[in-house]
């Protein structure tokens, strides 16, 4: 007999062997109820009520950190940007600072990147069992931020001498990246439901950027310097608060959704679809030999 016995080293493995995996789902299932889809292991997201006001707390709380950090900033260049906004209505003659726009752009660019970065730390901290693709989100973030930058960039130089356009631009870049960050958050968390998270954070997206276009179009009436510090550090507070809210409540309302069977924004991995129909064919080949044998 040769120094090496498998049949005898399997058994002194089996002891740390897992002997209680589950087999792995029938993709049919996922649509099927809940009490019918014994199988299943992925189902929707099912937050609770306070787990969605903490969500929404801990976006408060950071949005609120970067308007605080942007509102030191503001204390050093403000006066670059309430001249721009008074020469532009009319108030005082002159050129706007070319410098403007590049600014902005780069106020936009960190004010996300870092708030991303600490949403996505503060939810792999607090979820981990959700979110725990931590570095694999890390990078995902910098590089759709950078991209985003390198995107928006040329949108900022177009409308540098109109100092109001810009504002709206500052706005959806930062909105926009946080919804952008948020989905990708969500599709490594869960990638089967990205439909469903996709829809929640743009419902979110709506709600952040329709509130911050009421505010724009009523900040008008008010002077300069208000108004350039409301435009400056509302959107990173929207944005971080209502994005994950949208996107708690219509989670909500898709797992009441699938417990009545309704499982629409199930997306099957190519994986799932072959076993599927793998065990498909095996079913037919079977009746066609019980058919044969009768």
């Amino acid at each position: 007999m040769s120094s090496f016995d498998l049949p005898n080293t399997l058994e002194w493995l089996a002891p740390i062997m897992p002997t209680n995996t589950q087999p792995m789902p029938n993709p049919a299932t996922f649509w099927a109820k809940p009490e019918k889809a014994k199988n299943i292991f992925n189902e929707p997201g099912n937050l609770s009520w306070r787990q969605l006001v903490s969500k929404t707390g801990i976006g408060l709380v950071i949005g609120g950190v970067i308007s605080a950090l942007l509102f030191i900033v503001m204390t050093f260049v403000g006066s670059m940007f309430t001249s721009a906004i008074s020469q532009q209505t009319g108030n005082v003659g002159g050129s706007i600072n070319p410098m403007v726009s590049i600014v902005l752009l780069f106020i936009g660019f960190l004010s996300t990147f870092i708030g991303n970065i600490a949403v996505a730390g503060v939810y792999n901290l607090f979820y981990s069992k959700k979110y725990y693709e931590g570095s694999k989100v890390f990078w995902l973030l910098l590089l759709s931020n950078a991209l985003l930058f390198f995107i928006l960039a040329p949108i900022y130089i177009v409308f540098a001498s109109h100092i109001q356009s810009l504002f709206v631009v500052l706005g959806f870049h930062i909105i926009f990246s946080i919804f952008v960050s948020a989905c990708q958050i969500e599709f490594s968390a869960n990638p089967n439901y990205s439909g469903s998270s996709l829809m929640g954070n743009v419902i979110g997206f709506a709600l952040s950027f329709l509130i911050y276009s009421i505010f724009y179009k009523s900040s008008a009436l008010s002077g300069a310097e208000q108004q350039t510090y409301l435009l400056m550090l509302l959107p990173s507070i929207l944005g971080y608060s209502l994005i994950p809210f949208g996107s708690g409540i219509w989670e909500k309302i898709y797992y009441k959704l699938y417990e009545m069977g309704n499982n629409a924004f199930y997306i099957a991995s190519p994986w799932e679809v072959a076993e599927a129909q793998a065990t498909q064919e095996k079913s037919f080949q079977e009746e066609v030999d019980i058919n044969i044998e009768g």
